[in-house]
């Protein structure tokens, strides 16, 4: 594995955490990582004993789009709708690697969707009344994590879209949590 391949996997195990703290909290339960990897990203350990995959990937505009958009339109963030396009994109390509690659290590794969390029109070409308738009793929829950605010509140929202069970926006427990402290 070369520097470049470390420092990657260093970085998504940093990405891991608060999804592990907030999945604990919405669902009460505790996932122990038990190895990285790269097919799914992560083995983790459920509480009674079975082992779950977690794939982590962003939902974000090219660079260069962002740039651009940002230049020019004044677009600081992705827009609702153009994230649930992207969603769908990202559920059926990793829905074709998990079928092919990350069945064969793992039962059962927890999709991550990393909001990084706007944020869950404002693109959650967009997901609204889509429950059953979520259903058919092989993964046994969907995420979608709202990263933007990690760096000034230190934890992360979800929004779940599958299965039915956690699905809609759940926001942190503590209404008054201010950024950077």
């Amino acid at each position: 594995m070369c520097d470049q391949e470390i420092g990657k996997k260093e970085v998504e195990r940093i990405e891991l955490e608060p999804f592990l703290d907030a999945y604990r909290i919405v669902t009460g339960e505790l996932l122990s990582v038990i190895e990285a990897g790269e097919n799914p990203d992560f083995i983790c350990e459920r509480s009674d004993g079975t082992e779950v995959g977690i794939e982590l990937t962003k939902v974000t505009r090219e660079p260069r789009d962002i740039f651009w958009e940002n230049i020019l339109d004044q677009k600081e963030h992705i827009d609702p709708y153009e994230a649930q396009e992207y969603i769908y994109h990202l559920i059926e390509k990793k829905e074709g690697a998990r079928t092919s690659r990350y069945a064969v290590r793992v039962k059962e794969t927890i999709l991550v969707l990393q909001l990084v390029d706007g944020a869950l109070d404002i693109i959650h409308v967009a997901l609204e009344g889509l429950e059953e738009d979520f259903k058919n793929h092989g993964f046994c829950e969907i995420w979608l994590a709202d990263y933007s605010g990690l760096d000034a509140y230190g934890d992360i929202e979800l929004f779940g879209l599958y299965p039915k069970k956690w699905w809609g926006f759940h926001q942190r427990p503590n209404p008054g949590r201010k950024p950077y402290g």
